[in-house]
């Protein structure tokens, strides 16, 4: 009949206060030391070729970096300030960056393609493809109903 009382762990979990262990985690990466920029190489020796080698049309970015040491110690949201808009274009940026910076400057640098989507893409397929199939014997029955129309006239 009467309620027992709640432990306080368990009110400090439920209600909207965050515990006292959880308002530190996320201030770990800024004490962490930067990782080291990657020395220059004969096949990068510059951002504008990292850019054009890595292709999709990011050299329209090449202006906005003034050195290597910029490009490689600024944020996703200092890039945005920056202006490397669509954010698509911003991962793949730092994705080829990060990569290059782990294997230190071995990295055979080459655009990967966008994917194509096919019928709609894949959470949207079965609508596509029935409203295709839909489509198709509309046009059938069209066709048949024409077909059947003009065949009678020639006959008689």
């Amino acid at each position: 009949m009467f309620a027992a009382p709640r432990l306080p762990s368990t009110t400090l979990f439920l209600s909207n206060a965050r515990p006292f262990f959880f308002a530190f985690t996320r201030r770990l990466h800024e004490s962490l030391p930067r990782p080291p920029i990657p020395p220059v190489t004969k096949r990068t020796p510059d951002v504008t070729t990292f850019l054009k080698q890595i292709g999709r049309n990011t050299i329209q970015h090449a202006p906005k970096f003034e050195t290597w040491e910029q490009f490689f110690s600024l944020t996703s949201k200092q890039l945005r300030n920056l202006g490397v808009e669509p954010p698509r274009d911003r991962r793949y940026i730092l994705h080829w960056r990060e990569r290059y910076r782990v294997l230190n400057g071995d990295v055979v640098l080459k655009e990967h393609k966008r994917g194509v989507k096919v019928d709609g893409g894949e959470r949207r397929r079965a609508s596509v493809l029935a409203k295709r199939r839909a489509e198709e014997r509309k046009e059938q029955r069209k066709g048949a109903r024409d077909g059947a129309d003009s065949e009678k006239g020639k006959y008689l």
